[in-house]
């Protein structure tokens, strides 16, 4: 019997020194060693961070030198060119490839299709040229936006930024992919401010020619119009024709109502409702500017649109 309980206390020893070991050594629960694996285990979580940003750095840097890509709100792609444009560190400057040359074409196509969407234009800038004024990034998104606008896209449903980003100018002072496009659904207060620019419009169409022929701007503003007047029924609108001085005034109140018709005339044609259409002229009583320079002329000769 004396044995027997020797034997079990020196059991009942080793059992408590196993779970101390166990507890301490292996769990780390004890004293010093838990000390220790803490610092190792903040020193492992500290590389594990480091690695995920390297690692997230890197998808970046590849993501902003991909071609010239453009999703919808969804996320979903609207188009992706193979190239992209270019900018220099040494200026603010945009290089156009050549493959895109249309890329205009297929935004206003796309935001024809889509009146509530907005595109939102991110010019990338390095830290150091963040610090410029203007920043090198909006300045970069303007002159993409003014080139959409040239095209006869509504400027009023485009955004600019400045996207400071980190990527490396390549050894002759290039980077292809500077700029970042992306739609976005207008919110009200941006709905809104888009409307308000819809109900008074001021157009500049050509009217050199021999036939009058709408442009870019007069298209795509009459798929805004249609969508504006679907919306709010009861509207009508005033086209209002205006000339500059040149030549006697009543030829020019005679020029303007001339053109005010040939703008009602292919409003109609493209489905607004003529009863819902008048043309008035004011000739070359109210300009804006004044007629001083060829320049200040050309602004003077324009067609105004009111919806009421």
């Amino acid at each position: 019997m004396k044995n027997f309980l020797l034997a079990f206390f020196v059991f009942l020893l080793w059992a408590l020194f196993g779970m101390w070991y166990h507890a301490c050594h292996i769990k780390g629960l004890c004293g010093n060693t838990t000390t220790e694996q803490t610092i190792d285990l903040e020193a492992q979580k500290q590389k594990e961070a480091l690695a995920k940003k390297a690692y997230e750095d890197s998808i970046a840097a590849m993501r902003l030198k991909r071609g010239l890509l453009a999703k919808n709100p969804e996320g979903n792609t609207i188009f992706n060119y193979p190239s992209n444009f270019c900018i220099h560190v040494q200026d603010s400057s945009v290089y156009i490839p050549e493959d895109l040359i249309d890329f205009s074409s297929k935004i206003a196509s796309y935001m024809g299709t889509h009146q509530n969407e907005e595109l939102i234009i991110e010019g990338l800038q390095t830290e150091s040229e963040s610090k410029k004024t203007p920043s090198y990034g909006q300045y970069r998104a303007q002159i993409i936006k003014k080139l959409l606008v040239d095209a006869g896209i509504n400027g009023d449903k485009i955004i600019t930024k400045a996207k400071t980003a980190t990527y490396t100018y390549e050894d002759d002072g290039k980077y292809h992919g500077g700029i970042v496009l992306n739609f976005n659904t207008l919110d009200t207060n941006r709905l809104a401010e888009v409307e308000k620019g819809i109900a008074n419009k001021t157009l500049y169409c050509d009217f050199g020619q021999s036939e009058f022929k709408p442009d870019a701007t007069l298209t795509n503003y009459t798929l805004e119009l249609k969508n504006y007047l679907i919306k709010y029924p009861n509207k009508k609108v005033t086209i209002i024709g205006h000339t500059d001085d040149v030549g006697d005034p009543e030829d020019n109140l005679w020029i303007g109502q001339q053109r005010a018709k040939y703008v009602l005339k292919y409003l109609a044609s493209q489905g607004i409702v003529t009863e819902k259409l008048t043309a008035n002229s004011k000739g070359e009583t109210s300009p804006i500017l004044p007629n001083t320079s060829k320049e200040n002329r050309a602004k003077n000769r324009r067609i105004e649109i009111i919806v009421n």
